[in-house]
């Protein structure tokens, strides 16, 4: 398939052919070259999540991809995150300055292969396609290597994968709410530097630390590891059990100097201080609001 810039922020639209056709290859190679070396965890650390959210997947298109899914078994979620990447379901199907064309956005020659004579644009023809393509290409046993051999960057791999977490798969509701659960449980405990137990209290990235290590999760110690450990998350895409940052709240060579784990309604509990302790308190107002620095996807 396409290979793309492998910078998630600019999106397909900078791979589109504008005169700078001469540019674009350039840095599409480079990109490419440097995608080799990037992170090989679920959503890599410093990409952004896109705000992703079921109800966003057109219900005629979804019935199409848990059927077409069902070819060997493909989560239909990973399908559905190829499709909103490839042409957000259609809403981008222009020709890409590879030549990659329609739905899917294959190139001519994979489309000959896997698209059983159909029509490129219609998603009735294409899903079934990207589905066969990805099935052959590994999944659903290696769904990395099938991702990668669809679009052969890693950061496209993360990309999809994660936006797939963020439509259900491989997540129930039940590790989040136990995060939010758990982050409340310690309202009221004492604030401690290098506190990061119940029993002794807590820092700020030490409740991050325990609540997480409670479902399984092993994060970094410090609020700068945690914060180069996690995948970006926007303000308007932050979900209950997220991370958010901040920055200048003390004196300090890192860039990040204090988290919280976000609980919804723009709250967050955070180990705030030796005076506060443990509180839930707002991220988007006052104090909090003028250091916000970031939110992240912890993943699992």
């Amino acid at each position: 398939m396409i290979l793309s810039l492998a910078l998630s922020g600019l999106g397909r639209d900078a791979l589109k052919v504008a005169g700078g056709l001469g540019l674009a290859v350039m840095l599409s190679l480079a990109f490419a070259i440097s995608s080799l070396t990037r992170f090989t965890s679920v959503a890599a650390p410093g990409q952004a999540v896109i705000s992703a959210h079921t109800d966003e997947i057109p219900a005629n298109q979804l019935a199409v991809m848990q059927q077409a899914a069902g070819i060997c078994g493909l989560p239909w979620q990973i399908l559905a995150a190829v499709a909103k990447v490839e042409s957000d379901f259609g809403r981008n199907m222009a020709t890409s300055s590879a030549g990659a064309i329609g739905y899917g956005q294959f190139l001519p020659s994979t489309w000959a292969t896997y698209g059983n004579g159909g029509n490129p644009y219609d998603y009735h023809d294409a899903l079934p396609a990207m589905a066969r393509y990805l099935c052959a290409s590994g999944a659903p046993g290696d769904l990395r290597e099938a991702l990668f051999a669809y679009n052969h960057a890693q950061w496209y791999v993360d990309q999809v994968l994660g936006i797939a977490i963020r439509y259900g798969y491989g997540q129930s509701s039940a590790p989040i709410s136990r995060v939010v659960e758990l982050a409340r449980s310690q309202i009221g405990m004492p604030y401690v530097y290098g506190g990061e137990s119940p029993e002794t209290g807590f820092d700020c990235s030490g409740l991050v630390k325990w609540v997480y290590a409670q479902v399984g999760i092993n994060l970094p110690r410090t609020t700068q590891e945690q914060f180069d450990t996690t995948t970006r998350v926007s303000q308007d895409a932050l979900q209950p059990g997220d991370t958010v940052y901040f920055s200048g709240t003390y004196p300090s060579s890192d860039f990040i100097t204090h988290v919280g784990i976000y609980v919804g309604d723009g709250e967050m509990v955070n180990a705030a201080n030796p005076n506060d302790g443990v509180q839930e308190m707002p991220v988007f107002t006052g104090y909090w609001a003028e250091h916000y620095a970031g939110a992240g996807w912890v993943g699992s």
